[in-house]
């Protein structure tokens, strides 16, 4: 199938994977453990350390591939974070294939090699293959997924579509946009060939295929979980009739916001400009219109249902955007010299990012990451500061997830959260106290609300301050 294909250009792969690699896997913890990371990593711990408790994340209605995964090279490396971080870097690593695959074979060698620059400078994509969460895990299958689904339609042969139906299906393992791909893969095959419609069954395989594996989850007791949380983040149809243009406008917003600055202007008006001037040559190329759909219907969908909307949860529809990117501005001449100029602005934006994550700047939608409660500045120093006490047996509060990853394997140290405020030192820890043992509460700055007379019986060992006015407190119970 791919015999015509000239090896040469697949040569580029070496030297972009190896761009890919050192920029991903330089600093990779400089930016501190994430709310979500930290409770992802702790699932997978708990996965390796106690095998009926694989299906724990569907007790907060997540589906558990990424921490199948993670408790498998947890095994391997000692760093929790690096651990968990490495499944999204390889993740990336897979999308930058695929897409200079995908290109190469749909497309032209110009579009591959524009649209592999672009994957490794855009800090959009940067950003997310350095952190330990599922969505770079379903933007790899998305993608995968896309690329098998015009295999699919090209040649309908029953092997394809249960590789694609694998494909759909861990993406679904993974995250509940995978659905998305489901439908896609289906207007793919129709619309890519219209003949197609007499095998309209190969694709419909592929969708029973990821049926099936999706309800493997229903051997985890709490499975019904997972869409009772998927309506903490989506509206239903009947509100979204009643409303339909709220919450779509503010969340159009929210996405030009992110796009100027996870993608960067320069690069967003030349990409309007290279529609805009080759629009009737795109249109009519089937390949590229069906890419569009890909990107444009999940993200319009998104747009119009989402009760949260951040960068990450629009992730998987990037490569897509790439791809029509790349193929907008290849048209250009000097198509390479463009594109190296226009990543040039982004490079600089990744080293800061890669170098000075303290006081880097993100949009204020992706505040939680660098700065507020959510981030982690600060929990691994003061991990290793209680370990290094953990004489006896250690109590300390808010963040348990986080300190918990970096002291899994600890006997003499134990770790429990105390909610989100703290109004009163817990009765458990004076208990601790009083038996003997070494105690510290560990909390946010702005989440402390004890009163003086509390106060008075702790002091305070570490204080790690954050982006913005929030600080990382680190207190001994007297």
């Amino acid at each position: 199938m791919i015999k015509n294909l000239h090896l040469k250009s697949f040569l580029w792969l070496i030297p972009l994977l190896v761009v890919y690699f050192f920029s991903r896997l330089q600093n990779l913890t400089q930016i501190p453990v994430f709310g979500d990371e930290a409770i992802y990593i702790r699932w997978a711990q708990l996965i390796k350390n106690v095998e009926t408790l694989r299906f724990v994340p569907l007790s907060d209605g997540k589906q558990p591939l990424f921490m199948w995964l993670n408790s498998i090279d947890l095994k391997f490396i000692s760093d929790p974070l690096i651990a968990g971080r490495l499944i999204s870097v390889l993740s990336g690593a897979g999308s930058l294939i695929v897409i200079f695959t995908f290109a190469i074979y749909f497309i032209n060698c110009s579009t591959a090699l524009i649209a592999s620059i672009l994957y490794l400078t855009l800090p959009f994509t940067f950003f997310f293959d350095r952190l330990a969460l599922a969505d770079n895990l379903l933007s790899y299958f998305g993608l995968l997924s896309l690329f098998l689904a015009f295999l699919l339609a090209k040649y309908p042969r029953l092997d394809i579509s249960l590789i694609l139906g694998f494909s759909l299906g861990l993406a679904w393992l993974a995250k509940s946009p995978a659905i998305y791909f489901i439908v896609l893969s289906l207007v793919t095959f129709i619309i890519y060939r219209l003949a197609n419609i007499k095998k309209i069954y190969l694709p419909l395989i592929s969708c029973c295929i990821a049926f099936i594996i999706y309800n493997i989850l229903r051997l985890g007791p709490q499975f019904h979980q997972i869409a009772l949380r998927n309506l903490d983040y989506i509206w239903p149809l009947t509100e979204v009739l009643k409303h339909p243009l709220d919450p779509l406008i503010p969340h159009l917003k929210d996405i030009a916001t992110i796009y100027l600055n996870y993608i960067s202007w320069p690069i967003i008006l030349v990409f309007i400009f290279s529609v805009f001037f080759f629009r009737k040559f795109i249109f009519k190329n089937k390949t590229i219109l069906i890419v569009f759909l890909w990107w444009f219907l999940p993200l319009l969908t998104n747009a119009g249902i989402a009760k949260v909307f951040t960068a990450r949860y629009i992730l998987f529809t990037v490569p897509p955007l790439i791809l029509i990117s790349s193929f907008a501005i290849s048209q250009i001449k000097f198509k390479y010299l463009i594109i190296i100029a226009l990543s040039s602005i982004n490079i600089i934006n990744i080293i800061k990012l890669s170098v000075d994550s303290f006081n880097y700047i993100l949009p204020p939608s992706e505040t939680g990451y660098l700065s507020d409660w959510t981030s982690g500045w600060g929990i691994k120093p003061s991990a290793d500061y209680l370990i290094s006490e953990s004489k006896t047996q250690v109590y300390f509060g808010t963040l348990p997830d986080g300190l918990q990853i970096y002291t899994d394997s600890l006997i003499n140290l134990t770790v429990f959260g105390v909610g989100v405020g703290v109004n009163q030192i817990p009765a458990k820890l004076i208990d601790a106290r009083l038996y003997g043992d070494e105690v510290f509460l560990l909390i946010n700055q702005t989440r402390n609300k004890l009163l003086s007379s509390e106060t008075d019986r702790l002091e305070l060992v570490k204080s790690y301050p954050k982006p913005g006015s929030d600080t990382l407190q680190l207190y001994r119970l007297r």
